[in-house]
């Protein structure tokens, strides 16, 4: 019984979901809009005209003055900063074949044309409000009024024929129809006629005209008529009720008339009338709509007297959400499904059937209506919910179990191996067999991640993408990837290519593209719009990525060498007006988050399902182009593309900015001033270049401008400067100048060989005193080098330096040198009991005794502390000099000058030193003898003479040994010295 039940239902379903296996049938009329107010700048609500000029600017009247649109900034223009602005409350406007903009106010006239205003009617001042303008072949124009004018050869002249206000004018070909008071005229190849209004509408006001397939209707007060060889018409619009009056007929370039009352919008084509309600958008708020343009882009702009500016523009994308009967806007997966698109949404199954959706039966048995994931396989639809897993029949959609062993996971992944079905959950990684879902022959740490994504691979290899990180089985089993950069990171998509190339795509931090070991890592530093990957699609040599700011394409043979060429974001979500303006994109993490079906690329959204048709793969929005507005300099405006600054005006600020309507603040612009930057200069969102204190010369002023989702820089646009020098700055000046310049330095020249000449003769009277002086103070400081500093005695450098030429003058005079070395007695006991001061004036006293006994010849050195050197030149009786300087010192009152207690005395050792003998050996006799006068008691001298020829002297010998042979000879006033040589042992 229970089989037979699940047979009938399973009939059932088939034949209440009624297949067709026709293709979809998308006539969807789907339109993205955005609106501006005051709070984005407009200056008023009331928008009650608009025009586009050459550049691609929007010129809106409104009732607070004239307002220019780039899609960023609206510059206003009115009577407090344009005094040639007659009023603020704009009625018409129209460019001529000339580009110049005609304006018309409540009571005037003016004219914008070369960055200038005029006012027109100064002469004849306009009375009342004007109402249009008509241009014909000949360029005389007409303008619509309290009369009708005619503007020929600068003046405006009264068109007598037709007389009564005029509240329309309408040019089509060359023939002119006027909007008027119980009627309209026309005229035509110069003949007027008049075509009254019939009785039963009179008081009738004409206030708009058109012509479509060349039938003539006429807006007026109490509704629209279609007119034709003198008869009206009255044209039913649906739902206008009492609404009649006519606002606004406005004729596209489709050839849709459009027509406009208080409440609703309507379009016309083949005389057949359908509301627009898109206009009047979700809310029905945007109503009271007077004026209309089809810009140079095909977007449709609408003004509003109560709700400001609206621009609707046809997307080369299509969404399909609750109006064509989705049950819920959520949607998570897409899958092909025959001819229909199949779709998962938080409330079930539908099916997409000829642009609308129908909800499948099988919904009812699925352990929860959120529907994740799909996979279809061979005659099995497996379908992942948040409640488990689903098996329905492939070729029914007709409902054949749940698995409840996973019934409290969310099924975010699909894939089959072989005989095994992979199901990747939030709480681990199972897979099917036996009709049971397992886990045992897995690793612990697949059992209890969050699974997002698996791929079975062209190389028998399994990849699984984690919350937590990227796994991989192969022949060593399962194991994290640890050796890439999204090491540990979410991953959210795993897509293998033809060629054998990996995608691995995360959740934040961009995608690795290649295979194990020769990855390549992409993200936004290497040029990607986003960080995030959804789902990918290889088209021909296109890959187009999908995330939660939109989707893009780029170069597939690009992404081979490793970069990032001609990306192009589809959809892009980035911007804060995408809410309304885009198809915002996309949805998920897992399987069935993207697909190619029936010549589209299919999208899940949060509303919806989005499509994209496969020829827009090939096909590129236009690209902006950018506007050199102006030059400004002190309180000067330069336009034009050649401009001349006089030299004054070296300070600079340029102006620019790219008229672009669709997502504004996505434009990306560039600058460039040849001749002072050396490279291009990116200006963010800044419209302004400035520049300071320029040198003349000649600039190029450039500028481009791109989307940026889109790789395409614009042309080009340039204005060429010439910046004029000050009349010093000119050639001619300049060689003037030189000239001048060479006449002073040749006098310069000549006057400084003169002072060269005179400098010379100065210099060397100069150099020969300061050479005298340096000769002199060389001098001094070679006599300071060799005095003691205290004693002013010679110190030992005098020896080193003299010693040769004192032996010379000996030998020459072949007499012996004396070299005597007197030491101070008890010299130390007077620096340790009086202190150091008084042993050096000590020291200086003794320095003037030997000075005052000593002849100039002699030589007076401080040999050390208390020791003395004297070097006796040709001194004939030694003794006597010796004894005479004994004597100064024991005489000396030192007492009296210096408080010392007792007299002081002093020991002299001495040497006749031979002529040929080594001076520095006499010097070591020398302190020998004073030795021996310091053992003997102090007090006294010795003097040694020597008594054999000097070649017989050693230098070895001590004075002992010499005396004892009879080599030396001693005298000495000390008796113990006296008869010293015969005392000495032999």
């Amino acid at each position: 019984m229970r089989w037979f039940c699940a047979f009938f239902v399973k009939l059932v379903l088939g034949c209440v979901i009624a297949l067709n296996v026709q293709s979809m049938v998308l006539t969807q009329d789907d339109y993205l809009y955005r609106v501006w107010s005051v709070d984005a700048g407009l200056p008023q609500i009331s928008v009650t005209a608009i025009e586009q000029d050459a550049d691609g600017f929007l010129w809106l009247g409104t009732q607070s003055g004239l307002a220019r649109f780039d899609g960023v900034q609206f510059d206003v223009f009115n009577t407090s900063n344009t005094p040639q602005m007659s009023s603020n409350l704009i009625t018409a406007l129209h460019f001529d074949v000339q580009g110049g903009l005609w304006i018309g106010s409540v009571n005037g006239l003016m004219r914008y044309q070369h960055g200038t205003f005029s006012r027109l009617d100064l002469a004849q001042p306009l009375q009342g409000a004007v109402s249009g303008f008509a241009e014909l072949s000949d360029g005389s124009i007409y303008i619509g009024g309290n009369h009708l004018w005619q503007w020929q050869q600068d003046k405006m002249q009264a068109v007598t024929v037709h007389q009564g206000p005029v509240f329309q004018l309408y040019q089509h070909n060359d023939n002119l129809y006027v909007g008027g008071q119980d009627g309209f005229a026309s005229l035509i190849n110069g003949q007027y006629q008049w075509h009254a209004a019939p009785q039963t509408i009179a008081g009738v006001q004409i206030s708009e005209i058109a012509i479509q397939d060349g039938q003539l209707y006429l807006g007026t007060t109490f509704g629209l008529y279609r007119w034709q060889a003198g008869v009206w018409q009255a044209v039913t619009l649906p739902g206008a009720n009492d609404d009649r009056r006519i606002e606004l007929l406005y004729l596209d370039q489709q050839q849709r008339l459009w027509v406009t009352t208080y409440s609703h919008v309507y379009k016309m084509r083949q005389g057949v009338v359908e509301r627009a309600d898109v206009v009047k958008g979700k809310h029905q708020d945007f109503v009271w709509v007077e004026s209309m343009l089809q810009d140079k882009h095909q977007n449709l702009w609408f003004g509003s007297r109560s709700h400001g500016l609206k621009r609707l523009r046809k997307p080369p994308t299509q969404r399909f959400s609750v109006a064509e009967g989705i049950p819920d806007p959520y949607v998570w997966a897409v899958m092909p499904w025959q001819q229909h698109l199949l779709v998962g949404t938080s409330a079930g199954m539908s099916l997409l059937q000829h642009g609308q959706f129908q909800p499948l039966m099988a919904n009812q048995y699925l352990p929860n209506p959120f529907v994740y994931s799909f996979l279809l396989d061979d005659d099995q639809l497996w379908v992942g919910t948040r409640a488990g897993l689903s098996l329905l029949d492939a070729n029914t959609l007709g409902w054949r179990r749940n698995f409840d062993q996973i019934a409290h996971l969310l099924v975010t992944t699909l894939a089959r191996e072989d005989d095994t079905l992979w199901v990747g959950t939030n709480g681990g990684l199972y897979y099917l067999q036996h009709d049971e879902l397992l886990q045992h022959k897995l690793p612990e740490a697949l059992t209890k991640v969050k699974v997002r994504i698996v791929l079975p691979d062209s190389q028998n290899r399994l990849w699984v993408g984690t919350e937590n990180g990227l796994f991989v089985r192969d022949d060593n089993g399962f194991h994290p990837v640890t050796d890439i950069p999204l090491a540990g990171s979410f991953i959210s998509m795993i897509k293998q290519f033809d060629d054998g190339n990996l995608l691995i795509g995360s959740f934040d931090q961009g995608f690795l593209f290649g295979s194990p070991g020769n990855w390549q890592w992409f993200n936004q530093q290497r040029g990607l719009p986003g960080n995030g990957v959804i789902h990918v699609e290889k088209i021909e040599n296109q890959l187009v990525i999908s995330n939660f700011e939109g989707f893009y394409r780029m170069d597939y043979s690009a992404l081979l060498q490793g970069k990032v060429d001609k990306l192009y974001m589809l959809v892009d979500d980035r911007r804060p007006e995408a809410e309304t303006d885009s198809h915002r994109c996309c949805n998920g993490a897992g399987s069935s988050k993207g697909t190619v079906h029936q010549g589209r690329l299919w999208f899940p959204t949060l509303n919806g399902v989005v499509s994209l048709p496969l020829q827009q793969l090939i096909q590129y929005n236009h690209v902006p182009q950018p506007v050199i507005n102006a030059l400004s300099a002190g309180n000067e405006k330069y336009y034009g593309e050649k401009l001349s600054l006089p030299p004054e005006q070296r300070d600079w600020q340029v102006s620019f900015t790219a008229p672009y309507y669709v997502q504004a603040s996505s434009l990306q612009l560039r600058y460039q001033l040849r001749g002072y930057d050396s490279n291009w200069i990116d200006a963010g969102s800044r419209r302004d270049a400035f520049y300071t204190n320029l040198p003349p010369g000649h600039y190029r002023f450039l500028l481009q401008v791109r989307v940026a989702g889109d790789y395409r820089w614009s042309e080009t646009v340039e204005t060429a400067i010439e910046l004029q020098p000050h009349w010093h700055e000119t050639s001619f000046a300049r060689v003037a100048l030189l000239l001048l310049l060479a006449v002073l330095l040749w006098g310069l020249y000549h006057w400084r060989l003169l002072a060269l000449a005179r400098s010379r003769r100065q210099l060397a009277s100069l150099v020969a005193e300061r050479t005298y002086e340096l000769h002199q103070a060389n001098e001094k400081l070679q006599q300071m080098s060799m005095q003691d500093a205290l004693t002013g005695l010679y110190n030992r450098h005098y020896l080193d330096t003299n010693i040769h030429a004192i032996q010379s003058r000996a030998q020459r005079h072949s007499t012996p040198l004396i070299w005597a070395v007197l030491d101070l007695d008890h010299f130390k006991q007077i620096n340790d009991s009086q202190g150091h001061h008084v042993g050096d004036e000590v020291l200086i006293a003794i320095a003037d005794i030997l000075r005052q006994n000593s002849r100039g010849s002699d030589h007076l050195i401080r040999w050390g502390g208390e020791e003395f050197l004297l070097i006796l030149e040709a001194a004939d009786d030694a003794v006597l000099a010796l004894e005479r300087i004994q004597q100064a010192i024991r005489q000396y009152p030192w007492t009296e000058t210096l408080g010392i207690a007792k007299p002081l005395t002093c020991s002299i050792g001495a040497v006749a030193k031979p002529v040929n003998w080594d001076w520095q050996q006499s010097l070591k006799l020398a302190d020998q003898a004073l030795y021996r006068v310091k053992q003997s008691g102090r007090n006294g001298y010795l003097l040694l003479q020597a008594t054999v020829p000097v070649a017989t002297l050693s230098a070895e010998n001590r004075i002992d040994d010499l005396l004892a042979n009879g080599s030396l000879t001693a005298t000495s006033d000390l008796a113990t010295l006296t008869t010293y040589a015969d005392n000495i042992p032999g």
